[in-house]
């Protein structure tokens, strides 16, 4: 989001104020329409990694039926095939060879037995059948849904492209109209203000941006979403939120990812995503430690940012992020 207090400085010249509070208005519509397609992306890739998990399930459990059936239809063969060479009725074998009422009741007992587990198997059989039926409908459903989600994500995708490309302009135009009246070169994405205190100094993203809150939504694999994701345009710079040490870490999902610790309080936070890396080693608050990208397992560019208080795990920073961006 971009932060207000970079609005503050704007000159009232006569002849030009009316421009500069068209042009906030423009910015500010500009930036509510971006967030607004931000949280469709956002609610989306819940719907997805939801679609992708039922399907992962339902195939485990199609797999697990498909075992059982194949072990119980081969009990049942076998029990038929004993039944056939054993000459016939079980239970009157059981009285003709028996050596007294009591041993032939006994016998008998146990014939009744075998029969009811036969059709136990039978009847165990039939239910399972039907779960696979039901499975394999669940399956269909949840691959459905799994692409629908995909190309929703796509076409979110685009959008996206399309309104951090307007907000740009409209900070363009607005910087321009800033520059004619007030003979300063005042940057609104080029500058990093340090506005903040303690672990989240400063905007993370130096430009315009826009996020949602949507810490610990689900993800695929049963994961939740330990981070906020900053939607901005490709290159825009990533900066420190604190001092502290700068180190690269990327990985399959975060690609090209940097993590901070900071100098203070054992704090450290996670920037992902990037589509290269800028300083390392000691950084302070404010320096460029890479630039935003679709690196790891993203195709939209924006910035997945997390913060670990004390080293520990991952706690939601919407609200510090609200107050810096």
């Amino acid at each position: 989001m971009l932060g207000a207090a970079t609005l503050t400085a704007i000159p009232a010249w006569a002849g030009t104020e009316s421009e500069l509070s068209a042009a906030r208005d423009r910015l500010d519509a500009a930036r509510e329409e971006l967030n607004r397609v931000t949280g469709l992306w956002q609610e989306t890739e819940t719907r997805l990694a939801e679609a992708q998990d039922a399907v992962a399930q339902a195939r485990a459990k199609i797999d697990g039926l498909q075992r059982e059936l194949v072990r119980i239809r081969q009990s049942l063969n076998d029990r038929v095939v004993a039944a056939f060479m054993s000459g016939g009725s079980s239970s009157i074998g059981a009285l003709l060879t028996s050596d007294s009422i009591e041993d032939a009741a006994d016998r008998l007992q146990y014939t009744q037995s075998v029969v009811q587990g036969d059709v136990d198997l039978a009847t165990a059989v039939g239910v399972m059948t039907e779960e696979l039926r039901r499975q394999e409908t669940r399956l269909r459903r949840a691959a459905r849904q799994e692409a629908e989600a995909v190309a929703e994500l796509e076409a979110e995708r685009e959008q996206i492209g399309v309104k951090v490309e307007q907000l740009n302009n409209v900070v363009e135009e607005l910087q321009a109209k800033l520059d004619a009246a007030d003979k300063r070169a005042l940057s609104l994405g080029g500058s990093v203000s340090i506005t903040g205190t303690g672990g989240i100094q400063t905007c993370p993203v130096a430009g315009p941006n826009s996020f949602v809150d949507s810490f610990g939504w689900p993800r695929p694999g049963g994961r939740t979403h330990q981070g906020i994701d900053l939607i901005a345009a490709y290159g825009t710079p990533v900066v420190a939120v604190a001092p502290g040490n700068s180190r690269g870490a990327s990985n399959t999902l975060g690609g090209n990812a940097v993590v901070v610790e900071h100098d203070s309080g054992g704090d450290y936070t996670y920037y992902a995503h990037l589509s290269s890396y800028g300083a390392s080693g000691h950084v302070s608050a404010g320096t460029v430690i890479g630039y935003v990208g679709s690196t790891g397992d993203t195709n939209v560019n924006h910035l997945h940012f997390e913060y670990h208080p004390s080293g520990g795990a991952a706690v939601n920073p919407y609200s510090a992020l609200v107050a810096v961006c």
